[in-house]
């Protein structure tokens, strides 16, 4: 329930969400586009790359439900605002990181940063202050998805400019940004205080906000795996220098194609039925991204596949916040956490084991694994909208 209507509301509210977003996700495509970086400053193996990864991707999402429930008890403005705020101090400081044990502290507190924003962002942009939920969530992730694209094109073109020094003056957007979320966004009842035992609701994953959850770890360990990989393998096995301009393209496109993808969902969803766009785009998306590895890097054929997989893996993204929200009405930031934070944990954790597969594979190997994953989350979506059809639709 809005207690008191903001300086935005409607589309222009979806709107300014996307581009704190936008801004954010710029933010975190930081440690994707200095993986090669890190690599040969602290002579780094697949495995701890991979752990680098994984922290980050955990300490980022594992929190979302627990940042979601406690902003729809205290204030989704300040924890967004909050987060925001965080995101961009702490991440911008990677690229001067004195050692690798700093690398982990930044990442840890940043991605708890970032893992503020997205619940509180998703409960906006899908809530009663925008009138199309399905789009407003969609341009939400589409902000962050273009700010993930564009992010590494622009840090590398700073790295190679003005050396990785200069890492830190990117955090000066966000601060801005944070004080607008704070001052612009409406004002929400708060549910009230509860315990902070009960604010991770674990008992969604039990129900079919659980499944939703599993299907979604799937698609983003495919995802992780080509933001994260991809510059290695590009580096390793075709020998391009660590700030060459093709890792930041490449992630750029792949990035952006998501963001495109996720507006496409919201689109075709009311249209089309949310199941057949989620199940029918999971279960295809395999096929381009596999398809990046047995082509020659910077071609056309290798930038169509590259876009056709960043499409296909975040179709449905929107349509699976909206229905784990539809699933669980009660607790609509706290559901949302759960399919954004809990299942990129999960990712996380898995890459992992995909980046000690890498080391004794190939990376080439590994990343095959990993985007092969995709398929089997179709199969999990359907099996869960079987049983709620209502929801399906």
């Amino acid at each position: 329930m809005i207690r008191r209507p903001g300086v935005l509301g409607g589309t222009s509210l979806a709107v300014f969400l996307a581009i704190v977003h936008f801004v954010n996700d710029a933010i975190t495509a930081m440690l994707g586009a200095l993986l090669p970086t890190l690599q040969a400053r602290f002579d780094l193996g697949p495995v701890l790359l991979a752990l680098i990864v994984a922290v980050y991707s955990i300490s980022s999402s594992v929190t979302q439900p627990f940042f979601g429930a406690l902003a729809e008890d205290r204030s989704l403005r300040l924890v967004g605002a909050a987060g925001v705020l965080l995101a961009s101090l702490f991440l911008s400081l990677i690229g001067v990181a004195p050692a690798l044990v700093t690398v982990f502290a930044l990442l840890i507190i940043g991605g708890m940063g970032s893992a503020a924003l997205h619940p509180v962002g998703t409960a906006v942009a899908g809530g009663p202050a925008v009138p199309n939920r399905t789009l407003g969530v969609g341009l939400f992730t589409a902000g962050g998805m273009v700010g993930f694209a564009l992010g590494p094109v622009l840090i590398l073109a700073i790295v190679s400019a003005f050396g990785v020094e200069a890492t830190p003056w990117l955090m000066a957007p966000g601060i801005v940004l944070a004080a607008l979320v704070f001052a612009l966004l409406p004002d929400w009842e708060p549910h009230g205080r509860r315990p902070l035992r009960a604010l991770f609701q674990v008992r969604l994953l039990r129900g079919p906000v659980g499944g939703l959850t599993l299907a979604s770890s799937l698609a983003s360990l495919a995802f992780v795996t080509f933001t994260s990989s991809v510059p290695i393998w590009l580096v390793n096995k075709h020998g391009l220098p660590t700030d060459d301009g093709l890792i930041g393209w490449t992630l750029a496109a792949f990035s952006l194609a998501a963001g495109l993808g996720s507006l496409l969902g919201g689109v075709l969803a009311p249209r089309l039925g949310r199941r057949p766009v989620l199940v029918s785009s999971l279960g295809v998306a395999s096929v381009p991204l596999i398809a990046v590895l047995g082509l020659e890097p910077g071609g056309a054929p290798y930038f169509i596949a590259t876009i056709l997989a960043g499409a296909l893996l975040y179709v449905g993204s929107p349509i699976a916040v909206v229905l784990a929200q539809d699933l669980a009405p009660g607790a609509p930031a706290s559901a949302a956490g759960m399919v954004l934070g809990v299942s990129a944990a999960l990712a996380g954790a898995l890459y992992v084991a995909l980046g000690w597969l890498q080391e004794v594979v190939g990376v080439g190997g590994g990343m095959l694994v990993g985007f092969a994953l995709a398929s089997p989350a179709a199969l999990i979506v359907l099996a869960v909208l079987r049983r709620q059809p209502e929801a399906g639709r």
